[in-house]
């Protein structure tokens, strides 16, 4: 990569942000394709302040992730009407001066599980959290005829989401945490958690108590990393199938590549060095 005065900046706004590998994925795809762009991380304390440096610094497009990406909509000029449906935005493109902020969350969730060859319609979802990343993975299941029951410890923040989602789907149901029990489980097709619980440096937590997983269950952990999470672990002790938050944060940041640069990427090349990166046989990419 040569890096000039010339060079495009994107970055990733997050808290944590240092252990993104959204840099990995994407410096990669610009070398691929003959871009001389560069995108860095940066964890920072005030994502108003973030957008303000955005503007100034003409940044060409962003990641937002954790905790920002419901708080970021206040700060930018326009958003998609997916982004609007959802209520929350993980990707910015700075067109000529004018911020406008995207949601491939729930795209790259729902890819994930295609990909791997898990069924969508009329199967019954838990989904762990409430936060950005719950808001776009439940709408898109939603929209491929998912039933969604939103989980978490907060009574009101659970119940303000399924609010949302309810004005536009049926299918929609919540829970406490605290009250899921084995019986509940049984009706439970698939378990997604999207809150940061198990990500580096708390890698011995998990959102769910291991003995409400059985074989019948999907287990989805959108942390990447560790790649294998105490939840997932658990999830293959159990003899689930399992997905891991390396699929999702892949398709999302292809779908971010198409939004910056208006050209469909490479996937089998990046998801092949992104596997062998992950794995650790990087010097086996040729």
């Amino acid at each position: 990569m040569l890096i000039n005065s010339n060079t495009i900046l994107y970055c990733i706004f997050g808290n944590p942000a240092r252990h993104s590998f959204s840099p990995i994925l994407h410096n990669y795809a610009f070398a691929l394709h003959n871009i001389n762009a560069v995108y860095l991380a940066f964890e920072i304390d005030s994502i108003k302040k973030g957008i303000e440096s955005f503007r100034t610094l003409g940044i060409n497009g962003a990641s937002i992730t954790i905790p920002f990406k419901i708080e970021v909509i206040n700060y930018i000029d326009e958003i998609d009407s997916l982004s609007s449906q959802i209520g929350s935005v993980n990707t910015l493109r700075n067109e000529n001066g004018k911020i406008k902020g995207y949601n491939t969350d729930g795209s790259g969730a729902v890819r994930a599980l295609m990909n791997n060859n898990v069924k969508i319609e009329n199967r019954n979802v838990m989904i762990i959290g409430n936060g950005g990343s719950a808001r776009a993975i439940a709408f898109s299941l939603l929209k491929e005829s998912g039933n969604i029951f939103i989980a978490g410890r907060d009574r009101n923040k659970v119940s303000g989401l399924a609010k949302d989602l309810k004005s536009f789907y049926d299918h929609v149901d919540t829970i406490e945490l605290i009250q899921i029990n084995k019986n509940f489980m049984k009706n439970i097709d698939i378990i997604i958690n999207t809150t940061p619980i198990g990500m580096r440096p708390n890698i011995n937590s998990t959102p769910l108590d291991s003995d409400l997983l059985d074989e019948s269950h999907v287990v989805f952990d959108i942390v990447y990393s560790p790649e294998i999470t105490r939840f997932l672990h658990d999830a293959i002790e159990k003899k689930c199938k399992i997905i891991k938050g390396i699929d999702m944060l892949i398709y999302q940041g292809i779908k971010q590549f198409e939004i910056w640069t208006g050209i469909k990427p490479l996937e089998n090349k990046i998801i092949e060095y992104m596997t062998l990166y992950f794995s650790g046989r990087i010097n086996e990419y040729k």
